[in-house]
């Protein structure tokens, strides 16, 4: 009887064992990407979200052709946490198209199988979707460019998507760039209800700084054109830090945690002002040193007390939103460079309801 009575606590222990397993729930199945651009490649995101109780991992991605290009989330997706497999279309060929996306996870022995659709066309009528942005009659992809993670010695390009809307052919030029942006047309002359593209590059050696650099640059809309605030587009670069350490040194460094990198705040209703306070440990074994702390938008501030944390010290990160200094068309951001070999970078994102 003491025999039986032992062995049923080791039979319910193993059953809990073998019902912990990862499960990959898909936000959709199919995207419609609608009519898109000839030769202006399209890219779109499926999300996958683990909703079961041990790690989830993506061991592969097989697209249905050579047209299309994928990327996923590489690493562990833990419970309840979100990945995305990201999915680019060469929109090479005219006409409607569908294509599949094979995806291996450990959550299943049969493949998920996820579909994307839409049509190529030689010219479109609406542009709201892919060009969300304008500035008189051309019309952008985007106002905002963000070179991220820059190593010196990079040259990273971004390039910029133009629809000309007018009736007359448009010459696209950049004004004001700063001695670390180039800019090049293709084509160098962009006929009426036809697209093009600018491509912006970034000589790193240029930067001045460690950190954020932020910059404004304007697109010319005809010759003589002048800036201002309607033709105005945003650039940032973050340059990281070069953390050259050895095996021993890695094993022994800082380690850089926050207790959360989204912060939403509310509304502002009634007030000027919105604040927050985030705590920063150091839960390495070397200290932390703070090397920049930058916001990215004129109407954040920020603070923290100590620059330097000793290995399991903390310090409170102080934020505030004014309502007055805010501008709509940059990110509501705070970066944070540490000399955390393995997350040098931090970006807290502020979220604020309109």
């Amino acid at each position: 009887m003491k025999r039986i009575l032992f062995l049923i606590p080791a039979l319910l222990l193993g059953a809990g064992q073998a019902v912990a397993q990862p499960k990959a729930n898909f936000e959709v199945l199919h995207k419609e990407l609608g009519s898109i651009l000839w030769k202006l490649p399209q890219t779109t995101s499926f999300k996958v979200t683990n909703r079961g109780d041990t790690t989830l991992v993506i061991s592969n991605v097989y697209p249905s052709c050579g047209c299309t290009t994928v990327d996923w989330t590489r690493r562990p997706i833990a419970p309840g946490d979100t990945g995305s497999i990201d999915v680019t279309y060469d929109a090479a060929l005219l006409g409607h198209f569908t294509k599949d996306l094979i995806v291996e996870t450990n959550a299943s022995a049969e493949p998920a199988v996820l579909t994307f659709s839409g049509d190529v066309v030689l010219e479109k009528k609406e542009n709201t979707t892919d060009f969300p942005c304008h500035i008189g009659e051309i019309y952008l992809n985007t106002d905002n460019l963000e070179f991220d993670d820059v190593r010196r010695g990079d040259s990273l390009t971004l390039t910029l998507r133009l629809f000309n809307a007018g009736r007359q052919s448009y010459t696209p030029e950049l004004m004001h760039l700063p001695q670390y942006l180039t800019a090049t047309a293709e084509p160098a002359t962009i006929r009426p209800g036809r697209t093009g593209k600018l491509h912006i590059t970034l000589d790193s050696e240029k930067l001045r700084n460690y950190g954020l650099t932020q910059t404004d640059i304007y697109l010319s809309r005809f010759p003589g054109d002048r800036v201002n605030s309607e033709n105005q587009i945003y650039v940032s670069a973050t340059l990281l830090p070069e953390l050259n350490y050895s095996p021993a040194e890695r094993a022994n460094a800082p380690r850089a945690h926050l207790d959360s990198t989204t912060v939403h705040l509310g509304s502002f209703g009634k007030k000027d002002k919105l604040k927050t306070e985030l705590v920063l440990t150091n839960t390495g074994k070397s200290p932390l040193k703070i090397q920049t702390l930058q916001v990215y938008n004129p109407g954040l501030s920020v603070s923290i007390g100590r620059r330097s944390l000793k290995p399991g010290q903390s310090e409170k990160l102080k934020i505030t939103v004014s309502a007055r200094g805010l501008q709509e068309r940059r990110r509501r951001r705070v970066l944070l460079i540490t000399n955390d070999p393995e997350h040098p970078k931090i970006v807290i994102d502020l979220i604020i309801k309109k």
